[in-house]
């Protein structure tokens, strides 16, 4: 079976969260929770060693997982974050969300926060209201008994100078 390059990743990528963040608007019109789909990220090697990188020099546990869990929570909060932040459209929503998990993303340590999290920042930007921006997911790494790896926190979209800040 041949491997899928980036662009075949990607729409696949899309239509995994298109199909979640479908499903959490079906429960929000009264939809039952219970058969909500779930699938896992799975980290890049370059993302991965990214991450190993980090951890290291922050003096933080290895990750031993290299699975995201992807649920309705992680569409939840940016859903209800963003539409009442920044009053943007669903569309526009899931398209961060979607961006935000790339193969093409780079991994970066959050100098904003003295927490253990890591930040995916694709490098494709995203319209939202005519505007370009990069699309961002906070990661925090967690433990549980032998396994330790990245909960997603929230996703929300940045400019160039937010980027700039958290990557120096």
């Amino acid at each position: 079976m041949p491997t899928p390059n980036d662009f075949q990743l990607q729409a696949q990528i899309a239509a995994a969260f298109g199909a979640l963040f479908d499903y959490v608007l079906a429960i929000e019109q009264g939809a039952d929770e219970a058969g909500a789909p779930v699938f896992s990220y799975l980290l890049t090697p370059k993302q991965k060693d990214s991450i190993d990188r980090i951890c290291f020099s922050h003096g933080w546990p290895q990750i031993n997982c290299l699975g995201i869990l992807i649920d309705i929570d992680v569409i939840r909060h940016p859903l209800a974050t963003r539409r009442a932040k920044n009053n943007i459209t669903d569309d526009e929503i899931r398209e961060i969300i979607t961006r935000a998990f790339s193969p093409n993303s780079l991994i970066r340590a959050n100098r904003d926060r003295g927490q253990q999290a890591l930040i995916l920042n694709n490098q494709r930007k995203v319209k939202i209201g005519g505007t370009a921006w990069y699309a961002v997911s906070v990661l925090q790494i967690r433990k549980d008994g032998p396994r330790t790896y990245l909960a997603p926190i929230t996703c929300y979209h940045a400019n160039e100078a937010k980027i700039r800040a958290i990557v120096r």
